[in-house]
């Protein structure tokens, strides 16, 4: 039963984690690769977990940006299918 719990317990504290990014990105409007890096490790993680997370940020507003210069330039439009 232990080890349940223990498991329970990452579960919920990764949870918070990603509410408390997700917060963080909605109040600032910006996050940054690196920080995304620290929560969702690229090789510890699959890519569909972070593309999800990365469409649910673009949902709420939030940019993704690779540096702090890139914060005050204008997003690239989305080709549209045609």
């Amino acid at each position: 039963m232990r080890g349940r719990r223990g498991a329970e317990e990452a579960v919920m504290k990764g949870k918070d984690v990603e509410d408390a990014l997700l917060e963080l990105g909605i109040k600032r409007g910006v996050l940054f690769f690196r920080e995304l890096d620290e929560v969702y490790p690229a090789d510890h993680f699959p890519i569909e977990e972070i593309e999800h997370l990365l469409m649910r940020l673009e949902d709420l507003g939030v940019r993704v940006v690779e540096t702090e210069e890139c914060v005050g330039k204008k997003p690239r439009q989305r080709r549209k299918a045609a």
